[in-house]
Formats: C-alpha cells, sequence, structure tokens
C-alpha cells in the first residue's frame, strides 16, 4: 500500500515531470525566435526562413500570405509527445490602417512545432487559421496553397452584424480633477463571436496616461481603457493638451471601422 503522505505530493512530482526539460525549451525558444525574426520590420525573405519549417509544411508556407511585423514575443509554450512537439502562442506587433489612422495592434498566433533532424521546425496545423470577427473560420488552403475562404454569415450588411454582434463601452463620458492624482476605467465589450483589434485615438495630455491592457479582443470578451492623471508630472513637450475643458477620446474596432468615443472633461475639485 502507498502511503498517504506519498499519495499528496503525487501531483506534484506529477506537475514537475511536465516540465520540459532546460535544454528543450532554450533551443525551442531559439528556433522560434530566428524564424519569427525574419518577419519583422518587412526583412522578410523566404529563403532564410526555409530553415526553420518541416519538409511537410515547405509546399503550404510558399503558397500562403506573410506578414510583417514591428516586433514579436513568445506567450506561452505547451509541450507535448514526450516534449517533440509544442504548441507555441507567439504575439506579433503589426500596423493596420483603422479609420484612415495607423494604429499599433497584437496579433497572437497559435502555432506548432515539432522536432525533426534534431532541430525544432514550425509545422502547419488547420487549428493555426484565426477566427473571423464574424465567429466564421478561415478555411484550411491545404498544403497546395488554395486561396483561402471564410465561411461568414449571409447576411453582411452592417446592420445585421452589429445587431446581432453589439459591442461598446460602458460610459461614454468620465470625468477626472485637474488638481488631484486620479483615475478612470471605461470598459468595452465585444459582442461579436470572434476576436477583433482595437486602438486607442486621442491627443497627448500633460500628466495623462491613456492605456489599453489589450488590443486584441477575444469574441465575447472585454477590455480595459485607463486614463490615470498625475498633476505633478509637468514633462512632455510644449505643444501637449493641457489638463483642462474637455478632452476627446475614441476607441476604435476593426474591422467593423466603428467608433466609441470617450469624453474626458478636467474639473477643480470642489
Amino acid at each position: 500500500m502507498i502511503p498517504r503522505t506519498c499519495l499528496l505530493f503525487l501531483p506534484i512530482l506529477l506537475l514537475a515531470q511536465e516540465q520540459a526539460p532546460p535544454e528543450v525549451d532554450q533551443e525551442l525558444r531559439a528556433r522560434v525566435n530566428g524564424f519569427y525574426q525574419d518577419f519583422v520590420e518587412g526583412s522578410f525573405s523566404p529563403r532564410k526562413a526555409e530553415a526553420f519549417i518541416a519538409d511537410d509544411t515547405k509546399d503550404y508556407f510558399y503558397n500562403t500570405g506573410k506578414r510583417k511585423f514591428i516586433s514579436f514575443r513568445i506567450d506561452t509554450v505547451t509541450y507535448s509527445d514526450d516534449f517533440t512537439k509544442a504548441q507555441v502562442l507567439v504575439v506579433g506587433k503589426e500596423t493596420k490602417m483603422v479609420l484612415g489612422h495607423t494604429v499599433v495592434m497584437d496579433a497572437p498566433m497559435d502555432t506548432h512545432w515539432k522536432i525533426e533532424g534534431g532541430k525544432w521546425c514550425w509545422t502547419y496545423d488547420p487549428g493555426d487559421t484565426a477566427s473571423t470577427p464574424m465567429g466564421g473560420k478561415i478555411a484550411d488552403p491545404g498544403p497546395e496553397g488554395a486561396n483561402a475562404r471564410v465561411a461568414v454569415p449571409k447576411d453582411l450588411s452592417p446592420e445585421s452584424i452589429i445587431k446581432k454582434s453589439p459591442m461598446g463601452v460602458d460610459k461614454a463620458e468620465v470625468t477626472l480633477h485637474t488638481d488631484q492624482p486620479g483615475s478612470v476605467q471605461v470598459v468595452f465589450t465585444n459582442g461579436a463571436d470572434g476576436v477583433v483589434e482595437i486602438g486607442l485615438d486621442g491627443p497627448v495630455v500633460r500628466g495623462l496616461k491613456a492605456t489599453l491592457d489589450k488590443t486584441s479582443v477575444p469574441g465575447h470578451g472585454i477590455a480595459v481603457m485607463t486614463l490615470q492623471f498625475d498633476p505633478a508630472d509637468k514633462s512632455g513637450p510644449p505643444d501637449v493638451w493641457e489638463p483642462k475643458g474637455k478632452i476627446p477620446y475614441r476607441i476604435v474596432v476593426s474591422p467593423f471601422n466603428r467608433m466609441f468615443p470617450v469624453l474626458l472633461t478636467f474639473t477643480p475639485s470642489k
């Protein structure tokens, strides 16, 4: 019989066994970084990237579209098959035009890797295709590189999409005091079934930090806009806006080309 005290430590031992050996994890991350570094700032070279691609994926790679990133990072790594395969969530940062504005957005990507010829190689998996904001899936273009098709609802009118996928902010007006530190938050809700990209548009205000906690919002998920003000912070160039009166911000949503205004008002404390 196994002592009861040993059973208490069994989950800990199993958890420890699931962690990849350090040298395996380091080699995988080095290969992922080497592959995606080729996509940074337009320096993409298919021939250079070929060394990181599994043999069964090279035809697909050459026949599919390529994205350009400003930067990227490895988010999570999940190993399988005795650490010979891995699923890696990579978050690239890219620019998009939204309502005539250039917005920098995160582009999360599920990628699959396997050891081939003693090296970690990227391999195509149909599940890696991204969901469209309308909730459809980009069809598997297959190894022959057929044109991708999108399964979308029959009625694609803006009125239909907005009605079926309500989205918006929990408040359109917020207030901060000109002579006191403070912060306010606005919650954006994505009512669509798929991921949408959002950006924050507005002026630079002295002493104010305007941020979004995420720029890629999953279906039926939320993002938080934070406006944090410190009146003691006098930094910034002379042409920035001063913290007074009404200051307009807006959250822009792609690809729906929608805007959600948020009006910030500065008032003196009573």
